[in-house]
């Protein structure tokens, strides 16, 4: 029987951890992450199963509501991303159960590569990376914006101190570099 070695998205059996200048850029090599979707005429449904999966209120256009055990972040119209704050591989099938007819679930732990930032000059690279604006985020913001040509996901932890950006695992590498290139710039 052939031995598989679990990797990281960038390749590792590590997590890779850069650190340049004043900035940490952190790969979360283990997130646990399901798409969430609203069904049809489903809304009271929805919304009941959410306030007792979640302990609160779906997030507002543009931020996450973030819990001790949970981020749900919004994507879309009756669209969120659900990340669990702990490796998690029931967190897809554990929302099903909760949501039953309601929602539309999908893991999504294998399509997106997150990598945490932190450090005094976070709010400069990510300026060089995006046109979101970064520096006005507050703690729960999160905003949608293409970094270098890829469809990403800016969740601002704490207000000018930790980021994380989610992209598509698939650019993994493509996504790194140009993390790497804007903090090597400063």
């Amino acid at each position: 029987m052939p031995r598989l070695t679990p990797t990281t998205a960038l390749g590792g059996t590590a997590p890779r951890i850069d650190e340049i200048g004043g900035l940490r850029i952190t790969e979360i090599a283990d997130p646990s992450l399901a798409a969430l979707a609203m069904r049809a005429k489903k809304n009271a449904a929805f919304t009941k199963a959410a306030k007792a999966a979640f302990g609160a209120n779906l997030p507002a256009p543009n931020t996450a509501a973030m819990t001790d055990r949970h981020a749900v972040i919004w994507m879309g119209p009756d669209q969120y991303l659900v990340e669990a704050n702990s490796a998690d591989a029931s967190l897809a099938g554990t929302l099903a159960d909760n949501f039953g007819s309601a929602a539309s679930i999908t893991d999504a732990s294998d399509a997106w590569v997150r990598f945490d930032l932190t450090g005094s000059d976070n709010i400069a690279m990510l300026e060089r990376l995006s046109a979101a604006d970064s520096r006005s985020m507050t703690a729960g913001t999160a905003t949608r914006t293409p970094i270098h040509h890829m469809a990403c996901l800016i969740l601002c932890r704490e207000a000018g101190a930790s980021f994380s950006i989610y992209g598509p695992r698939s650019s993994a590498s493509s996504l790194h570099h140009a993390l790497i290139t804007a903090a090597a710039s400063l």
